[in-house]
């Protein structure tokens, strides 16, 4: 090969690769490369804290519009409703635990855990002195200072608070909890531990032998049904770590159960009432053993609820903005509702008296939409202005902390040096 064609070669390796203009006019334009699909974000565990908050609504309406004062005897069926709608409301709060578990279940002792206790204490602060002023105001209640200070102590300052109460020693234990749920090593062994929490705090409670009232035993000693939180924070964190199958069959199945529960404990519930023994009780609606969170057939329906709606999915980014905004307001839509369930069942027991011979008027059932509706879309608007609030308050106080450590942390402006 001669020189020139050696240097002529060497010129084109070395060439610069030509301009980007040029080459988009000499071929066609790539195809733009599709964007990849928006992650599905779980939306179930919103939409299950939103329906607790409803939940919580519905309960307080049986106890405020008289139900439980309602004579209920035999054949009035029609009766059988409102016990249904009774008893799935009263899932309110195991929702809530469940959901707790679910969501809490991978938290790790550390100092800064506790600082989530912050925004329940203030929030719970701030809405007692709303419930003491409409206590004051309205019914007339001494707010001395140690009234009020015992108030707060006793979580009486708002008048739902003793789920406050509950959740702060739920919290608190939380990372030890997870200590004993996460060391099994095994599916089985997480299993059991949720049998024998759930057997001793819940099944304990409730699970009799024998039909008749008199004669009846208990099947296992329950003395720890006071401990019946761990269960459905052990429910949910099971859930979590082994999350069943997502398909028809498996829901269809849950719902089966849910129905079979609630079938169940209406029916007792409804012949417990209507039962003699339940004559001195003026046959008011009662329950022989499962008028309490702690009993089997609440925990079924509750873990049912659940299992139906945590993996429900959304792509949505506006629907996940809403709910987000909608859940993270519960807890103080919660104790809040306190403030318009007082408002609202003074007029409504007025505009459906008791019937001529005194006995409960049954079209406070048929209408109970009203005060419901009424006091739940209040009770979550006020509780998302008091969590907006609040985060507003805890941003500016997190702005200034940072802003005082960044001054402290400042090097001294340079100057002479020091003799």
């Amino acid at each position: 090969m001669s020189k020139k064609s050696t240097q002529r070669k060497a010129a084109a390796q070395n060439a610069p690769a030509e301009q980007p203009e040029k080459a988009a006019s000499a071929s066609p334009k790539p195809a733009k490369a599709p964007s990849a699909p928006q992650k599905p974000y779980f939306a179930g565990i919103d939409i299950i804290k939103i329906l607790a908050a409803f939940f919580v609504v519905g309960i307080h309406t049986f106890l405020y519009n008289g139900f439980y004062y309602a004579e209920i005897h035999e054949g009035e069926t029609k009766y059988l409703v409102p016990i249904a709608v009774r008893w799935i409301v009263y899932t309110c709060v195991p929702l809530f635990m469940i959901a707790t578990g679910y969501l809490m279940k991978n938290k790790k002792f550390s100092p800064s855990y506790y600082k989530g206790l912050i925004r329940i204490i203030a929030i719970y602060i701030f809405i007692g002195i709303l419930c003491l002023k409409v206590d004051h105001t309205v019914f007339g209640a001494e707010n001395t200072t140690w009234n009020v200070l015992k108030k707060y102590l006793e979580f009486n300052a708002a008048d739902y608070g003793w789920y406050v109460n509950y959740y702060i020693a739920l919290f608190c234990m939380i990372p030890f909890l997870n200590l004993a749920f996460n060391g099994l090593e095994t599916k089985n062994q997480k299993l059991i531990l949720l049998i024998t929490i759930t057997a001793f705090t819940v099944f304990a409670r409730s699970m009799f032998i024998g039909f008749e009232y008199q004669n009846q035993s208990k099947l296992f000693p329950d003395y720890l049904n006071g401990m019946w939180p761990l269960a459905y924070y052990y429910a949910g964190a099971y859930i979590r770590e082994y999350p069943p199958k997502r398909c028809f069959r498996n829901k269809f199945l849950v719902l089966v159960v849910l129905a079979s529960a609630v079938a169940f404990i209406t029916s007792s519930s409804y012949k417990h009432t209507i039962a003699d023994t339940n004559k001195d009780n003026y046959y008011h609606f009662t329950s022989w053993h499962f008028n309490d969170y702690s009993t089997y057939p609440i925990f079924i329906i509750a873990v049912c609820i659940f299992l139906l709606l945590f993996d429900i999915t959304t792509t949505n980014s506006k629907v996940k903005f809403v709910l987000q905004q909608l859940s993270g307001a519960t807890f103080a839509t919660y104790l809040i509702s306190y403030i318009f369930d007082r408002k609202v069942y003074g007029l409504y027991g007025a505009k459906y008296p008791p019937n001529p011979d005194g006995s409960w008027n049954y079209d406070r059932w048929t209408h109970v939409w009203q005060p419901w509706l009424y006091v739940f879309l209040h009770a979550l608007f006020w509780g998302m202005v008091i969590t907006y609030a609040y985060k507003i308050i805890a941003s500016l106080c997190s702005k200034g902390v940072d802003y005082i450590r960044a001054l402290n942390a400042e090097p001294e402006p340079a100057g002479k040096k020091k003799k």
